[in-house]
């Protein structure tokens, strides 16, 4: 018997999923939470026997904090009687468990060596914008699952609840005409549980009004789970022209679970962009209108996708930002051909576009709401686009503007190598940083030499931009960057300096927890040497 044990909670939606499996997160009291959906679950409930459609959460945690993780639930659940109960784990992989005990307390440290010539980390949304290189596998797998179609399709009549849901699933992925046809087919059946997965899948794999039309029809179906899938379906799908019928369902369904989805999925649908249904429709509408174009490329089941589009896209500042653009939204797994032609590498990614389709700047991965509000307020202002700023780079390597558009975009995309001659003409050919960019050129030329281990240019860069602009307004991290870039050459007395600077000027910074932190593992380095001594 370990001390692990596995919470089991049954809610009524993934949305409501997702938010208690952040209160629990948030305070550190699992390791891990996996959410289960498209559950059909019978029960008794006053006297009456009842039916839902269900997700179930199962929680990696451990006896010790099963009593916290209990409040936390009841305290943000929606139940009367919510169901959390708890599973002992008689036994497990020992690292995993101990992964799950360490997860709780904070996990584990890395070495200054492997800090060092890092960034350092300026926000939450840019830590995980340089660690989401998701390269879009569907965009070459799509072919090879191709191969598998018939297959998957004799997998849908398996006697195994999970292989059927699990070849549903792998049919979205495929997506394409064939996967259209068969969901067409299964929404059309007498069996309810195919009626269930089409659903789910169709609006996944087509944009046709038509099949928009099927999954409408499927709000009057006899059986609830068939209803509360479409409701889901409605509420991802972005189509605005849902809300009507979700309005009607929300007030006159008589299974609650389907009324709370389609509340839900109103809301979710009033509270994001207007989104156009093509980027092919949406460039051709900001012609018209005379309006940029905000193309965001999108994965189905990506965690950050999701994350960004229940946070910034129902953001009121946000919205009121993108109304002054067209907006379309792109799945990047069934709309690879385009997720190509604009180079797109990883989702989320946002593109800014002008009328003609070219490319004024980008945003890859997560951001945070002052980041994304400024790309957006740039690009209105802005009529210099990305491939246009490329070719006057090429053209002229003095022209600073267009350099340091054109660093600034590879830099975004974590594609330092490409960024590194741009930034260099700009310091070059603006000294006296006339133009405004050639402090930040110069700290980015230094975190670009670090990340490549050219530690003695790094230092160089960030020594002399502090002696150049003392009041930089990012010195704390310039600061952190050239202390780590010292110790890695093995000037300890200077890294140390540098370090111990950094958390005199600024004691309240963001960065300065880890700055004591490689202050003290180079103690510890130091006095393990005097003790071999």
């Amino acid at each position: 018997m370990t001390d692990c044990v596995v919470g089991m909670v049954t809610c009524s939606s993934r949305v409501e999923a997702r938010k208690l499996a952040k209160a629990v997160l948030a305070k550190k009291l699992a390791a891990c939470i996996n959410i289960i959906g498209a559950l059909e679950s019978h029960y008794w409930w006053k006297g009456k026997l009842e039916r839902a459609g269900e997700c179930l959460l199962l929680i990696k945690t451990t006896r010790a904090k099963s009593r916290a993780v209990e409040q936390a639930i009841r305290a943000a659940h929606s139940y009367d009687v919510p169901e959390i109960i708890f599973l002992s784990s008689v036994a497990g992989e020992r690292r995993y468990l101990k992964w799950l005990r360490s997860s709780m307390s904070g996990g584990g440290t890395r070495s200054v060596a492997s800090d060092a010539g890092r960034r350092p980390r300026r926000s939450v949304a840019l830590q995980v914008k340089r660690a989401v290189t998701l390269l879009l596998i569907a965009l070459s797998v799509a072919g090879a699952k191709a191969g598998q179609f018939e297959d998957l399709v004799k997998q849908l009549g398996s006697t195994n609840e999970e292989d059927r849901a699990e070849a549903a699933e792998s049919l979205t992925q495929i997506g394409g005409p064939r996967a259209q046809k068969q969901f067409r087919e299964m929404i059309a059946s007498s069996n309810p549980e195919h009626r269930q997965m089409a659903a789910v899948g169709l609006l996944q794999v087509s944009d046709e009004d038509e099949d928009l039309e099927r999954v409408h029809k499927c709000l009057k179906d006899e059986n609830s789970t068939v209803r509360w899938s479409a409701v889901v379906a409605l509420g991802q799908s972005g189509r605005l022209e849902a809300i009507p019928c979700l309005d009607e369902l929300a007030k006159s369904d008589t299974s609650d679970s389907v009324r709370e989805a389609a509340g839900e999925a109103v809301a979710r649908l009033r509270a994001s962009p207007q989104w156009v249904r093509t980027l092919l429709d949406a460039l051709k509408q900001g012609r018209e209108l005379k309006k940029p174009v905000l193309a965001y490329f999108f994965l189905r089941d990506s965690e950050y996708c999701q994350k960004l589009e229940e946070g910034l896209f129902t953001d009121r500042a946000v919205l009121d930002e993108a109304e002054k653009f067209v907006c379309a939204r792109v799945n990047a797994a069934t709309e690879a051909d385009v997720a190509r032609k604009f180079d797109v590498r990883g989702a989320p990614t946002i593109l800014l576009l002008d009328g003609d389709g070219n490319e004024m700047t980008r945003v890859t991965g997560l951001v945070d709401k002052p980041a994304l509000l400024a790309k957006l307020s740039e690009a209105r202002r802005s009529k210099l686009t990305f491939r246009e700023a490329k070719r006057l780079a090429q053209r002229n390597p003095a022209d600073v503007q267009a350099n340091w558009k054109v660093a600034e975009g590879y830099l975004e995309e974590s594609r330092e190598d490409l960024a590194e001659p741009h930034l260099r003409n700009v310091v070059e050919h603006d000294e006296e940083n006339r133009y405004g960019f050639t402090d930040n050129a110069m700290f980015a030329l230094g975190y670009c030499l670090g990340r490549r281990g050219e530690y003695a240019q790094a230092v160089y860069s960030f020594e002399h931009l502090l002696e150049r602009w003392p009041n930089f307004k990012d010195k704390d991290k310039a600061l952190y960057c050239l202390g780590l870039s010292q110790l890695a050459l093995g000037r300890q007395d200077k890294g140390r300096a540098a370090l111990e600077q950094l958390i005199r000027e600024f004691p309240d910074g963001a960065i300065v927890k880890s700055a004591k932190v490689a202050l003290d593992k180079l103690e510890a380095k130091d006095k393990g040497h005097g003790q071999n001594h």
